[in-house]
């Protein structure tokens, strides 16, 4: 399925985002959108899947204007995977959703079950099918969605940061399964900032750069990919949390099984394993939003018999999803409410906040309804909101899925010199580590049920 934009211009208010620009994709081939966040790359995904039906310029797939067909022909030609998959989800269960998608689309009755089951295996999740939407981490519901994408057959699958959240094995497995699809005649684009596993797969590089986009050549592309790197840890002697003949389930599912463990060292702590394995539902335990077994300490206090009003300006946790953190409108609002929050008034100056709001590229978006950020600019408001809250102990849920490799390094380097001044101590989730591990401290790793600290990656 060809995809052809021809003199597409695009501005919100007084902000150019396209200009003039045009793109032919060719018909049955794997290709994959670059640039930095805010830079358009979800708006064009919307473009082409119709979402933007008053613009200036040419956009048809394959010779036809998509946002013309009604909504249920659409999905015939255009399957779309938004950043949040939540914002796709209806049902309660991954088997409920595919079914309720594919009566949508009117398939037969008698096909559904057979293509729902067929698109769960594809994506490696069958397991979940049956399994409550709200038990499920950020990476396992990537799965999801991704798999209803597939059950929908669409000739042409627009894919927004589909990997994320999802483990670099999980990731590179599902990355080689939606390669073979194009044997199927179906033509791909991805827009992401994780360049892993691409190299081997991609037809063609496409980069949007001054409201523009061109063809990155493959040697180009080569040198943007990280380097491999070897780091070695320290090893832990104190922390502000111990767990006791700690364990966690998930419905009846154990999850974590510790008999003793110190976590929350001076400094970086990164936490990282397979989706699903409980990363996400450990910080529920610690934040008290989960129930458990055993006993977890703060500071060597009972953390079940701290009362929350005084818990919560010890802890907190930065969720995955920016959103569910937001409760202003604007940009300025939600500073100044956290502002207003912060237990370090003294750092964290206007001067200051603007100080930070340069580094993390937001400065000229203080005016700006945060819902109208792009998926990258929420993560990093998110994360500026929570450092000037300034409680001693920050649980990071994924603070930087979604953003651009300048992104990263900066948000990296502002934690280091946080932790290093000791205004806080960060816990943090994560499976895009080139940027992060040189600066972390700790690395605790989940598997098999278990935590334990690693020396060396």
């Amino acid at each position: 399925m060809i995809v052809t934009l021809e003199h597409l211009n695009l501005s919100y208010g007084k902000t150019k985002i396209f200009d003039d620009l045009t793109l032919t994709i060719q018909e049955n081939s794997f290709n994959l959108l670059i640039g930095p966040s805010g830079i358009g790359k979800s708006t064009l995904l919307k473009i082409i899947a119709g979402l933007f039906p008053q613009l200036k310029g040419t956009v048809l797939v394959d010779n036809i204007a998509i946002s013309q067909l009604p909504a249920n022909q659409r999905a015939q030609y255009v399957g779309f995977l938004f950043q949040d998959p939540d914002t796709q989800f209806a049902m309660p269960t991954p088997f409920e959703e595919l079914t309720f998608t594919l009566e949508n689309l009117q398939i037969a009755s008698d096909e559904i079950a057979e293509r729902a089951t067929a698109a769960l295996k594809f994506v490696g999740i069958e397991q979940l099918a049956n399994q409550q939407m709200t038990t499920l981490s950020g990476g396992e519901k990537q799965k999801v969605a991704l798999a209803i994408i597939v059950a929908m057959k669409s000739k042409l699958l627009l894919l927004d940061e589909p990997f994320a959240n999802v483990d670099m094995t999980a990731r590179q497995e599902i990355l080689k399964k939606v390669k073979t699809l194009q044997a199927d005649g179906v033509t791909i684009l991805v827009a992401d900032h994780d360049f892993s596993g691409y190299p081997e797969i991609v037809n063609n590089v496409w980069e949007i750069h001054n409201h523009k986009i061109s063809a990155l050549d493959h040697t180009q592309f080569i040198q943007r990919l990280p380097k491999p790197q070897h780091h070695t840890f320290k090893i832990i002697s104190e922390g502000v949390f111990e767990l006791n003949h700690f364990k966690l389930l998930n419905e009846k599912k154990t999850l974590i099984t510790v008999p003793e463990l110190l976590i929350g060292a001076p400094g970086i702590t990164l936490l990282t394993g397979a989706n699903g394995s409980g990363k996400s539902t450990l910080f529920n335990a610690l934040t008290k939003l989960k129930s458990f077994d055993g006993q977890i300490t703060y500071q060597s206090k009972n953390i079940q018999k701290l009362k929350v009003a005084r818990y919560v300006q010890e802890v907190a946790l930065l969720f995955q999803s920016p959103e569910r953190q937001f409760l202003r409108m604007t940009v300025d609002e939600e500073l100044t409410l956290s502002y207003q929050h912060s237990q370090q008034r003294a750092f964290w100056s206007p001067q200051k906040i603007d100080h930070y709001l340069t580094r993390l590229n937001l400065l000229h978006l203080r005016q700006h309804v945060v819902y109208q950020l792009s998926g990258g600019q929420k993560k990093k408001l998110q994360l500026l909101l929570m450092l000037i809250v300034s409680t001693p102990v920050l649980l990071l849920d994924e603070p930087i899925a979604g953003l651009d490799v300048a992104s990263v390094r900066v948000v990296a380097e502002i934690l280091q010199e946080l932790s290093t001044q000791g205004k806080q101590r960060f816990i943090i989730i994560s499976h895009q580590l080139d940027a992060l591990l040189p600066v972390v401290n700790y690395h605790l790793h989940l598997d098999h049920q278990t935590l334990y600290y690693q020396e060396q990656f």
